[in-house]
């Protein structure tokens, strides 16, 4: 059935509410919706109160965001009458009845960020720690971290686990064991994802090896309550997935009101590194600026000084300043002030917040100021810098 032009276009998003990925990613596609307001968003999936798409099929949803691409996904899909799909990291199969198009992570972008982290600590040995066989994903990840170790003259190591019937997760985890003690020290690991990277420091505690002094290890995907649980907490890769959702709710509303079948993959980058204790440098400096920034992170928003940020950090605010420049390259009080600066950005673009009170709420007490900071930082005022991103297209 064609649709309506005049009618909403009707979007289901799949949600796996115990993934950050899958749930910063529904952000994206939820905020696509909030500032297109001819679009409606319909979430199922764990973590949601349906759980399946059969219960929208009197809803009649135009298309549908998904993850998976098996045969039984593409006939339930044509069953429902969806005249597209987006497919995140997923290609659809060549005889697809509807339009379809796939958005990815740009893995190249995650190996490029992991490797400027770890290279920027001096360290000359590097590994991998890859998820199961069949994942292209992880497989792109170390093909390019290989590449960028040994460009840059350093040696290199794999851990790649056999295909999943062959896994079994106790003989894994001590071949892992003995494989970081037979690693060069100091080694920085990469491994695929945030779950990944905890099996590398289950290992490395067994292995007796030290973390950060001997071993590094960073995962991807900020999933918190694995990176703050650690022991040492863990430094993490973050993709941009709030973006990697915007964009896939804005492919697919393309595919719905066009007439091509098909679009060119798009891709989504990486967003930044969260630096945690796994990553800071042996000396102590590191993980007292890693201490200060995940404070920064976590409170700048309320009313916390640099001397606050000291006491978090557990260190002196003289010798806080001088680590915490010399590491970033910036002041307490500059970083305080950009983390500040990111929710305000945030509530303009995401919520309906009068900007009078905004200020307030990111830790600004004075409004005069942050609307001549804000001015002079992004060359519009908070009013315009709200209105472009409501904008249309």
């Amino acid at each position: 059935m064609r649709r309506k032009t005049t009618e909403p276009i009707r979007i289901l998003a799949h949600l796996y509410a115990m993934q950050k990925a899958s749930r910063d990613m529904t952000g994206g596609i939820l905020h696509y919706a909030a500032v297109h307001p001819d679009v409606q968003v319909q979430l199922y999936g764990v973590g949601t109160p349906r759980g399946s798409w059969n219960e929208f099929a009197s809803w009649r949803p135009d298309g549908i965001i998904i993850g998976t691409s098996g045969s039984e996904t593409i006939r339930a899909i044509a069953k429902l009458g969806c005249s597209a799909a987006l497919f995140v990291n997923a290609e659809a199969p060549d005889s697809v009845p509807f339009r379809h198009a796939s958005i990815y992570c740009d893995n190249r972008a995650v190996a490029e960020a992991a490797m400027k982290l770890l290279a920027g600590k001096q360290l000359h040995h590097f590994a991998f720690v890859g998820t199961r066989a069949g994942d292209e994903w992880s497989a792109e990840r170390e093909r390019v971290f290989r590449q960028l170790a040994r460009s840059g003259g350093g040696t290199y190591s794999a851990f790649l686990p056999p295909s999943t019937a062959e896994r079994h997760h106790g003989r894994e985890l001590d071949a892992m064991t003995e494989w970081i003690c037979a690693l060069p020290k100091p080694c920085g690991i990469f491994a695929a994802c945030d779950a990944r990277a905890k099996d590398v420091l289950d290992a490395c505690h067994n292995s007796k090896a030290a973390v950060p002094e001997q071993v590094m290890v960073l995962g991807v995907d900020d999933e918190e309550f694995i990176c703050r649980q650690m022991e040492p907490t863990l430094s993490s890769v973050v993709p941009d997935f709030g973006k990697g959702g915007y964009l896939a709710a804005e492919t697919l509303v393309k595919l719905i009101s066009g007439r091509r079948r098909t679009l060119p993959r798009r891709t989504f980058g990486v967003q930044g590194v969260i630096e945690r204790t796994s990553t800071s440098d042996p000396n102590g400096a590191g993980r007292m600026v890693s201490r200060a920034k995940e404070f920064i992170h976590a409170y700048a928003a309320s009313d916390v000084s640099v001397d606050d940020v000291a006491k978090a950090s557990g260190a002196s605010l003289r010798l806080l300043q001088k680590n915490f420049k010399s590491i970033t390259g910036t002041t307490i009080c500059d970083a305080l002030q950009s983390r500040r600066l990111q929710h305000v950005c945030s509530l303009l673009t995401q919520t309906t917040t009068p900007i009078g009170q905004i200020g307030e709420l990111c830790g600004f007490g004075n409004e005069s100021y942050l609307k001549k900071l804000f001015l002079r930082r992004f060359g519009c005022t908070m009013r315009d810098y709200r209105k472009k991103s409501s904008a249309p297209g």
